[in-house]
């Protein structure tokens, strides 16, 4: 039989065979029985891989290729050739299971078949990290039951963790349970610890309900309903004046907000009527035409407030006084308001009209802008109206007829007429 001898770079069959192995049949390198057995030109058999690595040595020194028996020249492509039939004479050998103390004999052919299951194959534990070896028919009960490196599922927040893991995992679980701070007895998840001091362990002290209205004593939670029944008549004493308090800081805040809407309104007043009043007049040419065969004369604004006194304007398209049949003429008008008697009188604003030029670049208008200033001296223009308005006051020449065409004054037969009430200084 021949000897057992390992060569773990070689090819070599290092198993043990129930018959004796012919001498032929064997490796002239690794002398095993040969694996994979190939045949040189000079008639000598040697295992495929060990051919190789025999080359591959002499190719490193650069020296020819050579037969390892007798040192004949070998072409790689043209002198080596595999051996098949040898092959299946050793691969019918019979042969021992190599794992100790399995009794399987058989051919060579089924050693590989018969590994993959012996019971008695030394096998490595599969687990990550798990260095252990050991016969199959314990791996099963290794991985799962004795291996450190085994995974288990954490019962608390299923989270998968080697078992010689599992005292720091429980450090960090967020859902392992422990028992709370304050002794109540309860056990709570980690994560939830401070959620059940705050709102559910009965050894928590906490305010009494009525702290709001004026009670400053603290209880453990279960204790409140006890402290809320010892305690009745001072907390209705406690809640009355409370009542009472908010009661008058509600009169006080109710009538600050009062005067600050006053001033507010004021203030939006004053904004809006420091604006500008602008007029927009449309169809000005068969208003022109009309009031030029007499139908209608004039053409009123509706009416509006500036600085709390009633305006309207009056605009005559074919003027009158001076400016007739050749101007357009216009004039501002104090109506009877509902602001009158807290208003100061007589009327002295400064009333300025504009006539816009509707040029598309605010740089090339050439707006047209008449003004007067209010006198008490002049009729009843300015005094408090003791009808529904007063007369007029304004330009009968505002603007010629002829210069209404010399600029974009009038826009899709539209043009707009502005006036700004100004406070004389």
């Amino acid at each position: 039989m021949a000897e057992a001898r390992a060569y773990p770079s070689l090819g070599g069959y290092d198993d043990e065979f129930v018959n004796e192995v012919e001498h032929e049949l064997q490796c002239a390198i690794c002398h095993l029985p040969l694996k994979e057995p190939t045949l040189t030109k000079c008639g000598h058999r040697v295992c495929k891989q060990c051919l190789d690595e025999h080359f591959t040595r002499l190719e490193c020194d650069a020296k020819p290729l050579l037969c390892p028996v007798d040192r004949e020249n070998l072409n790689r492509d043209r002198d080596i050739f595999r051996d098949k039939a040898t092959e299946r004479k050793i691969l019918s050998f019979i042969i021992k299971c190599p794992s100790e103390g399995c009794a399987w004999t058989g051919e060579l052919r089924s050693k590989d078949s018969h590994l993959e299951s012996c019971p008695l194959k030394v096998v490595s534990c599969s687990n990550k990290n798990c260095q252990v070896t050991l016969a199959r028919k314990f791996l099963q009960e290794h991985m799962t039951i004795t291996c450190k490196w085994r995974i288990l599922r954490c019962s608390h927040c299923s989270v998968s963790h080697p078992a010689c893991k599992t005292k720091v995992h429980e450090k960090q679980c967020k859902r392992f349970p422990l028992y709370c701070l304050q002794s109540c007895g309860a056990a709570i998840p980690r994560e939830e610890i401070s959620v059940h001091l705050e709102k559910d362990c009965p050894l928590t002290l906490i305010s009494c309900p009525y702290s709001q209205v004026g009670c400053t004593t603290k209880v453990q939670r279960r204790e409140v309903e006890s402290h809320l029944q010892s305690t009745v008549r001072l907390h209705l004493d406690l809640a009355c004046v409370k009542l009472n308090n908010t009661q008058e800081e509600f009169k006080q805040t109710t009538r600050k907000l009062e005067e600050k809407i006053n001033v507010l309104e004021n203030e939006l007043m004053q904004c809006l009527e420091r604006q500008n009043y602008t007029w927009k007049v449309i169809g000005f040419s068969e208003i022109l035409r009309q009031a030029k065969k007499g139908v209608k004369t004039t053409i009123e604004s509706a009416p509006f407030y500036r600085y709390g006194y009633k305006h309207k304007l009056r605009l005559n398209p074919n003027g009158i006084y001076a400016g007739k049949n050749t101007h357009v003429s216009i004039c501002s008008i104090i109506m009877k308001g509902d602001n009158d008697a807290t208003l100061s009188w007589p009327y002295n604003k400064k009333v300025t009209f504009t006539l816009i030029d509707q040029q598309e670049d605010l740089t090339e208008r050439n707006n047209i802008v008449k003004y007067f200033t209010a006198d008490a001296k002049i009729g009843e223009t300015c005094t408090r109206p003791v009808t529904d308005e007063n007369m007029g006051r304004g330009f009968s020449d505002f603007v010629p007829h002829s210069k209404l065409s010399e600029r974009r004054y009038i826009v899709d037969d539209t043009l707009f007429i502005q006036v700004q009430y100004t406070t004389v200084q």
